[in-house]
């Protein structure tokens, strides 16, 4: 099983990240509705939904969502959840490595969920995936971290503690990747048990070259979720505006 089968179908996952902020949810949707406006009643894939809070956050907005995500734990979390909000969402569980038989107006891949895999073709193959999935005139907004930010500002050990449950977080970067590891502890668990995250370092050169030979053109670079410019020394993030080419 995979690092990211394993840690993202864990209850603790949840749990961990239980405090991820529905203002930046929010703030991010503002962008997409700016990049992708929805009086045209665009069909929007999110690949790699996780437990749908940003899918979510669009279907109230009216935009019409299908979610994607390997995780089934979080899949089914999602469909709770549209389900108590009365949102007519299409929530799949597949891997985004396998293209749906279906296109969109507009694919997002949102939060840094890109760069799992070791094999930087397999990395690279998504993003033909989402050309295969994307209709003519087609918009593509990928959410990345600021891999030379990240390098520069690591935090390398953290931990804290809430419900019972403590944790302690390492980070170190190795080989082009930075890599997380969350060892947890308590009353609440029958033993210590440890998870791993694991995300490539890619930067905004790397991901022009795909894009182009992925027949997707890059539009615009934005470096956080205001819209605000791309600094390659201080941006947060690094979301990129891609059209499908011809």
């Amino acid at each position: 099983m995979s690092w990211f089968e394993e840690w993202f179908d864990s209850p603790l996952y949840e749990k961990l990240y239980a405090n991820r902020n529905m203002d930046e949810a929010e703030q991010l949707a503002d962008l997409i509705e700016k990049e992708i406006p929805k009086n045209s009643n665009p069909s929007l894939l999110d690949l790699g939904c996780g437990r749908g809070r940003h899918s979510i956050t669009l279907a109230e907005r009216g935009y019409q969502v299908t979610g994607v995500d390997l995780s089934e734990e979080a899949i089914a979390k999602a469909k709770r959840i549209a389900s108590e909000k009365q949102l007519q969402i299409d929530f799949i569980s597949g891997d985004m490595r396998d293209p749906l038989d279906k296109k969109f107006d507009a694919i997002l891949n949102l939060f840094t969920t890109f760069g799992y895999f070791l094999d930087d073709e397999e990395n690279a193959r998504v993003i033909e995936n989402i050309t295969t999935m994307l209709n003519p005139d087609g918009t593509v907004l990928i959410d990345f971290f600021n891999a030379h930010l990240v390098q520069k500002s690591l935090i390398e050990a953290e931990s804290g503690s809430f419900k019972e449950l403590n944790f302690k977080i390492e980070r170190k970067i190795k080989n082009g990747m930075v890599f997380k590891k969350i060892n947890f502890s308590g009353s609440s668990l029958s033993e210590e048990v440890e998870y791993l995250e694991r995300v490539k370092l890619y930067d905004l050169k790397w991901f022009k070259k795909v894009l182009f030979e992925s027949g997707l053109k890059l539009e615009r670079v934005y470096g956080d979720y205001s819209g605000g410019h791309f600094e390659v020394e201080n941006s947060p993030r690094l979301i990129m505006i891609s059209s499908k080419k011809g």
